[in-house]
């Protein structure tokens, strides 16, 4: 909350939740005991509010700071009372009045105090009238001990009550009021002149009951007129409805009529159309019967037809079926005769691969005639300075033939001169290097002599080994005739028996 003292306006915040109650700001903008405030929903600077003008001079809080008399004190709490009661009579709830001594102000001309209502739903509870009631007693200074003792008796009121009811506690401070205008009295007239002046109490004090009666009624009457406003708005609507719906209700009549009128039109058509539609029907169905039968006899020779040729086909499909069949027998045959030709083939190698080495040791037996023979012939120079052929006797008949390899890109020489011969790349582990070509493989392929017979074999190289332009099957062993041309990759040799 915001407060301007100056202007005696008090401005409420709203949040965008907040649904302000319109009807409780009419009730409440209408002057009632005492209170002639007013509130309405404004925007100040953006911001949604809700606006009190206020008629008063002083807040409660500043009030309490003063000394309060006892008939000062009475009629404080009396303007409280009569606002609250009032409130409960026109609909109002009391847990939306403002009980806050900052915000409720005190117009000192007839000592009301203004409540401040707030038309909406709040969300935290705020104090309730007893409770505020208190606090205010407790906060107040007295000017005399009397003021002190009306405080007292009025908090043990409250303390002897199990609810607090706002009825009842307005006719207990009436009853105060009534009392201290007695001893008012008491202090400025005669004892003869007592009656009198409560009588004329009294007549005041049912004056004030009588003038809030008649505000109440009043805001009965606005009420029910506003009720009859409406209900007459009500009414006046309801028979344009009516007047509306009979005029419908002819419309729809004439509908009817109409619409009975061409049923029968479409039903004497019908008749008519239905009779022609049977004789039409009566000739299409001759026609249609021709046709059926007409085509009824295509179709049995057409599926006549069908069935010879899928029996024809169905012939021919099972002599097809009976000859892959026995080509399938056959190839199973030839597949057997390939494994027992590869078991032989085994068992030939095996044996091949032992007479190879016995003719590996012939070899090496033979190499090492060849140098004892080399070695006599060094022995038997008469002078070394000559330069005599020296014939070793028998040599080349001991030896036997040596095959010999001519690598056509060089014209190179390679002697054959073991038992299992291999050719390669590789630095190790070969009989002959070719080193200026990448293409042949590190161990490309091997020359075997078995019995004096040289064979040709592939030692699984990556481009492959050819005998006369024949490729050669890794692992398979190839006679090699004698001027054969052998090619290790692109790698071309003539094999030649020396």
């Amino acid at each position: 909350m915001t407060q301007r003292n100056k202007e005696q306006r008090i401005n409420y915040k709203l949040d965008e939740t907040i649904q302000v109650d319109q009807n409780e700001i009419k009730i409440y903008n209408v002057p009632f005991a005492g209170n002639s405030n007013t509130c309405r929903e404004v925007f100040v600077k953006g911001d949604r509010v809700l606006e009190f003008n206020i008629s008063g001079d002083l807040t409660l809080d500043q009030l309490a700071q003063k000394p309060v008399f006892r008939d000062e004190l009475v009629e404080y709490l009396y303007s409280i009372s009569r606002q609250l009661v009032s409130m409960v009579h026109n609909g109002l709830k009391l847990e939306k009045v403002v009980f806050d001594l900052k915000y409720m102000y005190v117009r000192l001309s007839d000592f009301s105090i203004q409540l401040i209502y707030l038309p909406f739903e709040k969300v935290e509870p705020m104090e309730g009238p007893d409770a505020f009631i208190r606090c205010l007693l407790n906060k107040m200074t007295y000017a005399h001990t009397s003021a002190l003792e009306c405080a007292n008796q009025i908090i043990d009121y409250l303390n002897s009550q199990k609810e607090f009811n706002v009825i009842q506690f307005n006719l207990f401070v009436k009853e105060l009021r009534l009392k201290s205008q007695l001893l008012l009295i008491g202090e400025h007239v005669s004892s003869e002149n007592k009656e009198k002046a409560a009588n004329s109490a009294k007549t005041e004090s049912a004056i004030l009951i009588a003038e809030e009666a008649a505000r109440n009624a009043d805001i009965a009457r606005m009420q029910a007129e506003s009720e009859a406003k409406r209900l007459t708005a009500y009414a006046k609507q309801q028979a344009k409805v009516a007047k509306t719906a009979e005029e419908m209700r002819m419309l729809a009549e004439a509908a009817r009529i109409q619409a009975e009128i061409n049923r029968q039109k479409a039903e004497k058509e019908y008749r008519d159309q239905s009779q022609t539609a049977v004789l039409y029907a009566c000739q299409v169905q001759e026609q249609l019967d021709d046709a059926v039968r007409k085509e009824y006899e295509e179709a049995k020779l057409r599926a006549e037809t069908a069935a010879r040729k899928a029996e024809e086909e169905f012939r021919k499909a099972s002599a097809e079926s009976e000859r892959l069949a026995e080509e399938v027998r056959a190839a199973r045959e030839e597949e057997m005769r390939a494994e027992e030709a590869r078991m032989r083939a085994e068992y030939e190698a095996r044996r091949n691969y032992k007479e190879a080495e016995k003719q590996e040791k012939e070899a090496r037996r033979r190499n090492e005639e060849i140098g004892r023979l080399s070695a006599t012939r060094q022995t038997n120079r008469i002078d070394p300075e000559e330069d005599e052929t020296v014939v070793l006797t028998n040599v080349t008949e001991k030896i036997g033939k040596i095959p010999v390899l001519i690598r056509k890109k060089t014209g190179e020489q390679i002697y054959i001169n073991k038992q299992a011969f291999c050719i390669g790349k590789a630095d190790q582990g070969v009989d002959f290097k070719i080193m200026d070509n990448k293409s042949v493989s590190r161990r490309h392929a091997y020359i075997t002599n078995i019995n004096g017979i040289y064979y040709l074999r592939d030692n699984n190289s990556t481009n492959h080994t050819y005998l006369n332009g024949d490729m050669v099957y890794s692992n398979v062993e190839i006679v090699i005739p004698d001027n054969s041309s052998i090619r290790l990759s692109n790698e071309e040799f003539l094999f030649k028996m020396n």
